[in-house]
């Protein structure tokens, strides 16, 4: 990425953030209520409807940016990065996968469990496999939701 491009993703991130990060925390306490009080029966609601998110999200983000192969969503990436201040340290980038750690959870998911992140995570699985036209696997290695103090996450093309 540019140094123009950065600087822009920067000073756009510095005034929309608290407004997406608001949005993503409410997101994320919304799902935490629902699975607190329904359990694991809330689970496969979350997936789908964090499924359906992903899909519209992907339909938005290809008219800002196309995105052919995992190096472009490495790209996608690193601007959320500059925009949203997460911390993110890619581990490895190729042509079919994506390795990367964050440091902290924009859904505000901490403490919670593995099983809610992995649901809620659904939205970025669908959303690589609907930029990238073909199924994407996600390994969570490690999430805040479920204790760790980072998250790490590998998406990989099927």
């Amino acid at each position: 990425m540019n140094v123009i491009k950065r600087a822009f993703m920067k000073i756009i991130g510095k005034r929309s953030r608290p407004m997406m990060e608001h949005t993503f925390v409410m997101i994320g306490d919304l799902c935490r209520a629902f699975y607190e009080k329904n359990g694991k029966e809330a689970l496969p609601i979350i997936t789908e409807v964090a499924s359906k998110s992903g899909a519209q999200r992907a339909e938005i983000m290809q008219k800002m940016m196309p995105v052919k192969d995992m190096k472009d969503v490495g790209e996608l990436f690193k601007m959320m990065d500059l925009m949203m201040e997460m911390g993110m340290e890619i581990i490895e980038l190729s042509d079919d996968a994506i390795h990367f750690k964050v440091q902290k959870c924009m859904l505000g998911i901490e403490g919670t469990s593995k099983e809610l992140c992995e649901a809620m995570m659904a939205t970025d699985t669908k959303m690589l496999n609907t930029l990238l036209g073909q199924e994407v696997e996600t390994k969570i290695l490690k999430s805040v939701a479920a204790g760790d103090k980072e998250c790490e996450v590998i998406f990989s093309k099927k």
